[in-house]
């Protein structure tokens, strides 16, 4: 018989292992920015193989077959067998969300064991996979990982393989489903700067005064800074030295010099948020810059613009060359076990993050946060900026996740100390 998956527009199927293998190409495609390419594909050939037993067959052929049926237990059993356990959780909950490991004894329920323990028999065995799809007996990590057994840093690339997939899927599902591509791309980094550097010209060749002055003398640093090799910056500038414009030059001149992706630009303020935006957008398109928080919603219904559109698109996975979004969604999303919310993490590999007032990093979860920081920047290939006027003490915490983090500050001392940013005059009151 022939295995199908989705029905498409013109009332054909896709066949099943067309699926299966644009999944693997895609999630390896994700993966390989973080060295995990052989690792992406085998786990996007796993994810479906539950769909080649009689039932699962019924379920795509007969749109009256209500009944639900676990495709995701095939492929994560199958994981366990070849002894990849971060397969194993993302396959598992590849629809569902990542489960709980469980406990060995568990039958019935939703956890990882629970799934392991279950029996695949009559209509719902899979092994008519094994006609179509050629799985990998073994596949190379990447080295970082395997060269420590670091618990969180397992959960960080389990997350960020779980992301690759589920990406890929919705993808390739979307694509199969809508009748073709339906996501354009954007401008590359290098075009973006071009844009940036147009518009800052004029500031740089004839500053207005001597506060405009030491601005552009800023600008002009973090434009040449971002020739750095990739890793972890501060950039230090006080209060009304223009960090906005500053850090954006510099986060589009390091992607551009470094081969980065997107830039990824998180503020703990929606009004800050609103206002950055519009600045970004203004300089760079409408179409480039995505503005991603729980304020801004963006229609999808059948009034809506193509650029509503695409924004909302852009929302599920952050394919677009600039991000502002807050901190709340950003670290909620790497710490998430839900598809939806970390279906966009690979995106964060390769590309220029900015923390805007990185003061405000929430005390209760600083150590989660400055882990999460340190691991993209370590291992997935991303350059992380610390952008403040009052510079957090966090080098020390960086430094106990990875010993080789050594933040280099953008922003020269005699420039963030300059008399003319000062906007106080302090005096001694007395006792």
């Amino acid at each position: 018989m022939a295995y199908v998956t989705h029905l498409k527009p013109d009332g054909t199927y896709q066949p099943l292992k067309a699926h299966e293998e644009n999944v693997a190409a895609l999630a390896g495609k994700f993966a390989e920015a973080f060295g995990a390419k052989a690792h992406g594909e085998r786990t996007g050939l796993l994810h479906d193989i539950g769909k080649y037993s009689d039932n699962g067959q019924k379920r795509q052929r007969d749109p009256e077959h209500t009944a639900k049926v676990d495709h995701a237990t095939a492929g994560t059993q199958m994981a366990w067998k070849l002894k990849d356990c971060v397969a194993a959780f993302a396959v598992a909950g590849h629809h569902g969300g990542l489960p709980d490991m469980g406990s060995g004894s568990d039958d019935g329920g939703g956890t990882l064991w629970a799934r392991l323990n279950k029996r695949l028999t009559g209509g719902n065995d899979p092994s008519a996979w094994k006609t179509e799809i050629e799985i990998p007996a073994k596949v190379r990590f990447p080295a970082w990982l395997a060269a420590e057994k670091d618990a969180r840093r397992l959960a960080m690339y389990t997350r960020m393989l779980f992301s690759c997939l589920v990406d890929a899927d919705y993808l390739d599902t979307e694509t199969a489903i809508q009748g073709g591509q339906t996501r354009g791309e954007g401008e590359t980094p290098e075009r973006l700067l071009e844009k940036l550097n147009a518009h800052v010209a004029p500031w740089l060749e004839a500053p207005a005064n001597e506060l405009c002055a030491k601005r552009s003398e800023i600008l002009a640093r973090c434009l040449h800074g971002g020739e750095e090799e990739k890793g972890l910056f501060t950039l230090t500038v006080p209060t009304g030295g223009g960090k906005t414009f500053s850090s954006l030059a510099f986060a589009l001149e390091q992607a551009a010099a470094q081969k980065l992706d997107r830039v990824i630009y998180v503020i703990p303020y929606t009004s800050i948020i609103e206002q950055t935006a519009d600045v970004f957008r203004e300089i760079l398109g409408a179409d480039q810059v995505l503005e991603h928080h729980s304020g801004v919603l963006y229609e999808t219904g059948d009034h809506a613009t193509a650029e509503s559109i695409s924004m909302a698109q852009a929302t599920e996975n952050w394919d677009i060359p600039v991000v502002v979004t807050t901190a709340v969604q950003f670290f909620e999303s790497l710490y998430s076990n839900r598809p939806a919310a970390c279906r966009k993490l690979h995106h964060l590999a390769k590309s220029v993050i900015v923390m805007d007032e990185a003061q405000m990093l929430p005390v209760d979860h600083l150590r989660p946060c400055v882990h999460a920081l340190s691991e993209l920047s370590a291992h997935y290939g991303a350059s992380v900026v610390l952008c403040t006027a009052t510079q957090p003490a966090l080098t020390p915490i960086f430094r106990e996740f990875q010993p080789e983090l050594s933040p280099r500050e953008l922003c020269p001392e005699e420039l963030a100390v300059s008399q003319v940013f000062r906007r106080t005059t302090i005096t001694c009151a007395g006792k």
